[in-house]
């Protein structure tokens, strides 16, 4: 009696090891049971598949796996494989499981034999599945996030070479807010990415949102709508640069008639008659939904240069509303999203300048916490958030191109160029009346100074660290070539960062609105 239970005992056991092998290698289970020619067959096409698998790794650079996610066919075919795939692997498990299985088990054990199935084969499908997952979120995200109607303003690229004829990409981030009590969206924020494409270094040029006077690029309508630039009589605050996105689409319609996103286009056109420089795609996000995304990060850790107020607005006199607390001072002070928020947009005690200073280290710790290990524990509830307040103009088939320039982009240093008083103040002009020439060959002189391509094996690597270039320090940039222009200034700037700031010229700050008076607010970030 003794000797068949320890029988029954040892096929039991026999049964639940060849049943856990057979859900972790497909067709094992199944030789064992004796269907030898359907086992050898599946494990046959699970190797080829195992080799493909390597030599796609091994064979194609990272960075244009990496391209592959911007990709919505390969995202399709991944989505569906992997799915394909995880259904496959379960199913084997289970007709391995029922072929392995001993006659007359009781249904103890025969439950606990389906527990090992699932159990076994969870480890390799169960990521097979949140691929899959990931796979058709991602293909979802790219769709979302791109093109959605036509538009006048995006280049006409070869997406086979895309950046072949095109050494800088320019990029304009927008800030769209339409904020409590303001009649439609005005973006507050704009900032370009301008992207050597070869080598990936990237200039990130903070525009004031108080900028007037600049004329549209000649040959577009709305140079001729706007001959003497973008100007005209009443409240001074309808002729500055955060009031184009709104104004000029409903003044002319006709020049935007089927476009997506008109106050972009319009926008785009107006930053490049500022800047002297081709915009070539826009990105536009909505900052009410951006905490949302800081949330999904975790949370950014920024250096705080005095107390923050949140929860207050200004009033038309000048004065503000109680702040509902403060952001503390502080260096690596960690914020969630509504306190990330409040750092980028608060007005109350400061200028213009100050908050695009703010708006860069926002950008930049966020740019610093987008790891790949955030991205993996992260990936839905970011995708979800992104998806909900970007848009753009870029084309879907541009993706691809562009995250495989992005991955070069992370091995640069980031240089930052302010135009703030003191930028505007080295030109004696003002950003109420600046003297676009001189910007235009300005700007021109700092973008052609970027730094070379990243070191490579044995060398000296670029500098994690963003810099700053703003003000006189650009203007000395400018001035000493023998160096990176740019660079020298965030030398220039470091070490004036503890003297106080300049005020902005009277002429100036008399076309801001009253609560946007600057301040000595000390060095940000």
């Amino acid at each position: 009696m003794q000797s068949r239970r320890q029988q029954r005992n040892q096929r039991y056991g026999r049964f639940i090891g060849l049943t856990a092998l057979g859900s972790l290698i497909p067709g094992t289970g199944l030789i064992a049971a004796g269907k030898r020619r359907l086992g050898t067959t599946v494990l046959v096409i699970l190797g080829v598949v195992a080799v493909l698998g390597l030599a796609v790794v091994v064979l194609v650079p990272p960075t244009e796996l990496a391209s592959y996610g911007g990709d919505r066919q390969m995202m399709l075919i991944v989505g569906t494989a992997l799915a394909a795939g995880a259904v496959a692997w379960l199913l084997v498990a289970v007709g391995s499981h029922r072929s392995l299985e001993p006659d007359g088990l009781p249904t103890g054990k025969r439950l606990a034999g389906a527990l090992v199935v699932v159990v076994s084969a969870s480890v390799v499908v169960a990521p097979m599945a949140v691929g899959s997952r990931y796979a058709f979120t991602q293909r979802e995200l790219v769709g979302n996030i791109s093109s959605s109607g036509a538009s006048n303003t995006t280049p006409d690229v070869d997406m086979s070479d895309p950046w072949a004829d095109k050494p800088r990409l320019n990029v304009l981030f927008l800030g769209g807010d339409a904020g409590e009590g303001r009649e439609g969206l005005r973006p507050d924020t704009q900032i370009v990415a301008s992207i050597d494409t070869h080598t990936g270094a990237t200039t990130m040029i903070s525009l004031p949102r108080n900028l007037q006077r600049f004329p549209f690029p000649e040959g577009t309508p709305l140079a001729d709508a706007y001959p003497d630039g973008f100007i005209g009589g009443g409240d001074a605050g309808e002729w500055m640069l955060n009031a184009v996105y709104r104004n000029v689409p409903r003044d002319h319609p006709e020049v935007f008639e089927g476009v997506g996103d008109p106050g972009a286009d319009a926008t785009k056109w107006a930053v490049e008659g500022a800047l002297g420089i081709d915009v070539d795609y826009f990105v536009m996000v909505d900052l009410n939904g951006f905490e949302a995304v800081v949330d999904a990060l975790g949370g950014i850790t920024v250096d705080v240069p005095r107390d923050i107020p949140y929860g207050n607005k200004s009033l038309p006199d000048g004065t503000c509303t109680q702040a509902n607390g403060y952001i503390e001072q502080g260096d690596d002070q960690h914020l969630d999203g509504f306190h990330a928020l409040w750092f980028a947009r608060s007005r109350c005690g400061s200028d213009d300048y100050e908050r695009m200073e703010r708006q860069r280290c926002v950008m930049n710790a966020i740019v610093d916490k987008v790891d790949p290990a955030t991205l993996l524990s992260q990936y839905q509830s970011l995708a979800s958030a992104a998806g909900d307040i970007i848009t753009s103009d870029v084309p879907a088939d541009l993706f691809p191109a562009l995250i495989e320039l992005m991955v070069k982009v992370r091995s640069q240093p980031l240089e930052s160029l302010t135009l703030d008083n003191e930028f505007f103040g080295s030109m004696g002009t003002t950003s109420s009346d600046p003297d676009y020439d001189q910007l235009h060959a300005r700007i021109q002189e700092i973008l052609a100074d970027t730094p070379e391509a990243p070191a490579g094996p044995g060398e000296t690597a670029p500098p994690e660290d963003t810099t700053e270039a703003t003000g006189q320090n650009a203007d000395n940039a400018s001035d000493d070539r023998s160096g990176a222009a740019v660079q020298q200034a965030s030398d220039d700037a470091e070490t004036q960062s503890e003297e106080p700031a300049d005020e902005a010229p009277s002429d100036d700050a008399s076309d801001e609105p009253a609560a946007d008076e600057p301040v000595d607010t000390g060095a940000v970030c």
